[in-house]
């Protein structure tokens, strides 16, 4: 298969590590206290990546059971790596006792990929064909022609705090990030390929770009993408995980100035609404997001689907935001994002001494793109302009789907959502195994 296939080992693994399990604190046998530990083995293949094998590790402290089913802390641990080279590796610290009357956030994280997704910018502007990549097409270019090499490593903090009694809160934080890009290592990926499946070595979108100046010299191998992230928050959710009521809007800015390693001056905004509603108590629910993100000043092209959050996500497209659409395939200077869900918890047991519930969801999710990126393109032949090129990217894109879901304590959340792009320009469907709620 030439793209990649997901096998999620959906299973939970609870360790015994419940340090205040019987204490006289807890209230009735649903209030969990101390740790939880829920383990999630991947399985996985990809053509060019080669086999997929890892875990994620989710624990939780309920602390006395006092704030249950919010938690205390919660530590998020990834490793998964592909045997041709790719890997993750993730160390994820949220705390809201660490600091007195203080939320912290704090992320550790390694990313290589050998094969990054990336199709150029302002959506259908660049022509997504799946041909280039199908080896059996008339138009075959080469399995990985939208893609590129990357290694990333950040670092990223966030603090947050109520502002007196009320519901709102102001957040600021750091983010660091070095960014390694080069085009791909076809040698590399061709070790132990069948002569029939060898990948060319040809020119990909990647080094187009570079070639025709759209990418520029001096960001083309990468570099630094370094931020202060500060903005204001108001919360009235009835819990952390999955609420059944209330709203979550923050509006948060990254400032990222050349005194602190960037190659230019720029910065980003966000503006982010999600809203609660309950249909049927304790069973089923109806939430929504509403998204603007915005970019000013030179933003650099190997971190322009960095997205503005609480937590790091990248691009317009895929598991985090428009599911169904190829990961990022909008990279706008102004995009817009809607995502709507009906949540059904539809079956609660208790097992291993723990709770859990069985749960589905139906979504449909949509896009725009606002403002496209100025894209120089006095240098790229007609022939090529026309076959990589529209004039076109400001249309809607929209894609529906349904998930399931597997959660324990409220708060470990096994997920599986399939979605289905409506516009084959954004590609055509994707399933997606992760931890968490979209949001």
């Amino acid at each position: 298969m030439r793209n990649v296939l997901l096998i999620a080992f959906a299973s939970i693994l609870m360790l015994p590590v419940f340090a205040q399990e019987n204490t006289e604190k807890k209230v009735n046998e649903d209030v969990k206290t101390g740790w939880t530990v829920g383990v999630l083995p991947a399985l996985g293949y990809d053509s060019n990546l080669g086999l997929l094998y890892g875990a994620i590790v989710n624990s939780f402290d309920f602390g006395d059971g006092s704030r249950y089913p919010d938690f205390n802390h919660n530590l998020y641990l990834q490793l998964s790596a592909y045997t041709k080279g790719s890997m993750d590796a993730i160390a994820y610290f949220d705390s809201y006792t660490l600091i007195p009357n203080k939320h912290f956030i704090g992320r550790l994280s390694f990313n290589r990929n050998r094969t990054y997704p990336f199709y150029g910018f302002n959506g259908t502007q660049t022509v997504y064909n799946a041909d280039f990549e199908d080896i059996d097409a008339n138009g075959f270019i080469s399995q990985v022609f939208y893609k590129y090499d990357r290694k990333l490593a950040k670092a990223d903090f966030l603090l947050e705090d109520r502002i007196a009694d009320s519901k709102f809160k102001w957040i600021a934080g750091l983010d660091l990030g070095w960014y390694d890009v080069s085009t791909v290592d076809v040698a590399h990926l061709n070790k132990g390929r069948d002569n029939d499946e060898l990948i060319p070595d040809t020119l990909i979108l990647y080094d187009q770009l570079v070639n025709w100046g759209i990418i520029s010299d001096d960001e083309k191998d990468g570099g630094f993408d370094n931020s202060f992230k500060f903005g204001l928050v108001y919360d009235t959710r009835d819990r952390l995980t999955n609420p059944m009521k209330g709203t979550w809007t923050e509006l948060l800015f990254r400032a990222s100035p050349k005194f602190i390693g960037n190659n230019d001056n720029f910065g980003r905004v966000s503006l982010i609404h999600r809203q609660y509603f309950t249909l049927v108590k304790e069973k089923l629910s109806f939430a929504y997001r509403l998204w603007y993100e915005g970019t000013f000043g030179n933003v650099p092209f190997y971190s322009r689907q960095h997205l503005t959050t609480s937590n790091y996500l990248e691009g317009f497209g895929g598991a985090q935001s428009v599911r169904g659409v190829l990961m990022n395939r909008v990279v706008g200077q102004h995009s817009a994002i809607g995502n709507f869900e009906l949540r059904w918890k539809f079956y609660r047991f208790n097992a291993i001494g723990q709770n859990f519930y069985l749960g589905m969801n139906l979504f449909a999710d949509a896009g725009k793109i606002l403002k496209g990126y100025d894209i120089d393109l006095a240098n790229v032949p007609q022939a090529q302009r026309d076959q990589f090129f529209s004039d076109e990217y400001k249309g809607l894109y929209t894609a529906f789907g349904a998930g399931f879901k597997v959660v324990m304590n409220e708060n470990f959340v096994v997920s599986a959502d399939y979605g289905m792009a409506m516009d084959k320009n954004y590609g055509t469907s994707g399933l997606y195994v992760l931890v968490g709620y979209l949001f």
